[in-house]
């Protein structure tokens, strides 16, 4: 894949090395976590045109940021007003995604094709703080100059902070997988730490967890917003509830099978009294008890699966799935 070029545009800030713990107003990173583009006081746009992400312009005013005009993949999306306020959520105004006027929600996640989405109001870590981005673009391969896994984030704020205190001078430029973005029950995944998020129901997600279950849930959670793909075991071509449980649990070396009725039959069952994160839950058994559908454990009775056709990876509560459950096993 082509790396993103950086556009020598006047609107447009490229952040030195040095940097602090701190939150950007706008980033462009390439599918490395590289930053390649930052957001300051003005217009921006990136690349040059803006075919990719622009902002008419860039304001503060006091415990205000406002970025007007904000336009993502030359029109698929666009906000009327961003306004990020000291101790608040991002007020986002007039959100339209393809075409259509969408409820900005917190955590809502729009699918733009089969591995491309977009989330809003997303919590995010960078470096030691915990904050939020207003949008986050996330791009599978096929968008002119960006490769697969690039992701634009509009709207960055550190949790409590004065709006005006991350500007692009500010924001972390380390390269690799840079923020955990969304929830997490983990202790921290190639060196990052991850936040408690409140995904579903206000409800918030229980403190980091150790060890190999901990571990399976941080990396599960990674892939929030990838669509839900039949077959799929890949977070470029998206994930079915079988394949999402086979992929993340490779990654920590333990092989499962691409099938719900296998998976149940490989780890130790454990009953509900004793579930931990990591976990894989089972629902909807047919008359021989064989289940059609699984998800991963991540505490407090919620699990993320990739929920059917039309979907994507997401939060739900053990409560919705009651009459659905079949059983559980810890698969290391």
């Amino acid at each position: 894949m082509r790396a993103i070029a950086v556009a020598a545009a006047l609107a447009l800030v490229v952040v030195p090395a040095a940097a602090a713990d701190i939150l950007g107003t706008a980033q462009v990173r390439d599918s490395n976590g590289k930053l390649v583009a930052a957001a300051h006081d003005g217009t921006f746009s990136y690349p040059e045109g803006g075919g990719l992400v622009s902002i008419a312009r860039v304001r503060g005013s006091g415990s205000r940021e406002r970025l007007d005009g904000v336009t993502m993949l030359g029109g698929r999306i666009h906000a009327d007003r961003i306004t990020l306020r000291k101790g608040q959520a991002p007020l986002i105004e007039n959100l339209v995604v393809d075409g259509l006027l969408r409820d900005a929600t917190p955590n809502s996640l729009f699918s733009l094709d089969t591995s491309s989405y977009l989330v809003v109001s997303q919590k995010a870590v960078i470096g030691k703080s915990t904050g939020v981005v207003a949008l986050r673009l996330d791009l599978g391969p096929g968008y002119p100059g960006a490769p697969g896994g690039a992701q634009v984030l509009v709207g960055l704020r550190e949790r409590g902070a004065p709006a005006r205190a991350q500007l692009a001078s500010k924001v972390v430029t380390a390269s690799g997988p840079w923020a955990a973005l969304g929830f997490g029950t983990a202790p921290s995944l190639a060196g990052l730490p991850v936040v408690a998020e409140p995904l579903v129901g206000g409800a918030i997600l229980p403190p980091p967890a150790s060890g190999v279950g901990g571990k399976a849930v941080a990396i599960a959670s990674q892939f929030l917003g990838v669509p839900y793909r039949w077959g799929g075991a890949s977070p470029v071509t998206g994930f079915d509830c079988s394949g999402l449980a086979m992929y993340v649990y490779a990654q920590l070396g333990i092989r499962l099978d691409h099938y719900t009725g296998l998976q149940i039959h490989e780890g130790t069952s454990v009953p509900t009294s004793e579930l931990a994160p990591g976990d894989l839950v089972f629902f909807d058994g047919n008359v021989f008890g064989t289940p059609g559908h699984e998800g991963i454990y991540i505490g407090e009775g919620m699990f993320i699966h990739a929920p059917h056709t039309g979907d994507v990876v997401r939060v739900s509560s053990l409560a919705s799935y009651a009459s659905r459950y079949v059983g559980a096993v810890r698969p290391y």
